[in-house]
């Protein structure tokens, strides 16, 4: 079967799903059906039937990323499931996380696929339908490569500005410890000046007194 398709172009036959009974209970943020367990390679997810949206552990789509011979079987599996609602889900409302229920926060996968999915950072990771299949497209055309070398070169610039500012707060620092001598000294020939002054303006006092 292709990639993606949901029926064998030979038998007509349904694409495989493994579904699995972890005895973990979690309903949907979506839709709050209950989510059953789905087997996509090697790694376990959840799967709302009603919306099709995905809920896996944190570390379970660093593996799916990672498992690059495994993303032809994961889209099969994927497209192999019709949903039964069809309204799209709407993307600017925060959703509570299926565990703690707490709200999850928004999160561009790499910083630049413009996939946004929903995280919790203790508990998991929500894709609504769609999105997991765009995330292994962004892999599997080289964009994690591309968006790790961004990083790289934002921290060599970001180190080279901190540098230059350590360089130029090292260079103030002695320009002002400069200025600060300059005016010791100057204060300091104040002071000794003053009493000679004194005296030629006694001395003059003297001369110039009737």
């Amino acid at each position: 079967m292709f990639a993606g398709s949901r029926f064998c172009p030979r038998c007509g036959a349904e694409a495989t799903r493994e579904q699995v009974d972890d005895g973990v209970t979690l309903s949907c943020p979506r839709c709050d059906e209950p989510l059953q367990g789905l087997k996509l390679g090697a790694t376990t997810v959840h799967e709302c039937g009603a919306c099709g949206g995905l809920w896996m552990a944190p570390d379970a789509l660093q593996r799916l990323c990672d498992a690059r011979e495994e993303h032809a079987g994961v889209v099969a599996t994927l497209a192999a499931h019709a949903p039964t609602a069809t309204a799209s889900p709407d993307t600017v409302r925060y959703i509570p996380c299926p565990r703690c229920r707490k709200l999850m926060n928004r999160v561009n996968f790499a910083h630049s696929s413009g996939v946004v999915m929903d995280v919790c950072k203790t508990d998991g990771v929500w894709l609504d339908r769609g999105e997991l299949q765009r995330i292994v497209d962004f892999v599997e055309h080289g964009g994690l490569e591309t968006a790790r070398e961004h990083e790289k070169e934002q921290l060599a610039d970001e180190r080279r500005r901190l540098d230059a500012a350590r360089a130029a707060s090292a260079a103030s620092a002695a320009s002002l410890s400069d200025l600060q001598s300059a005016a010791i000294g100057a204060r300091l020939r104040t002071t000794a000046d003053t009493p000679v002054e004194r005296l030629f303006q006694d001395a003059l006092g003297l001369f110039l007194r009737p």
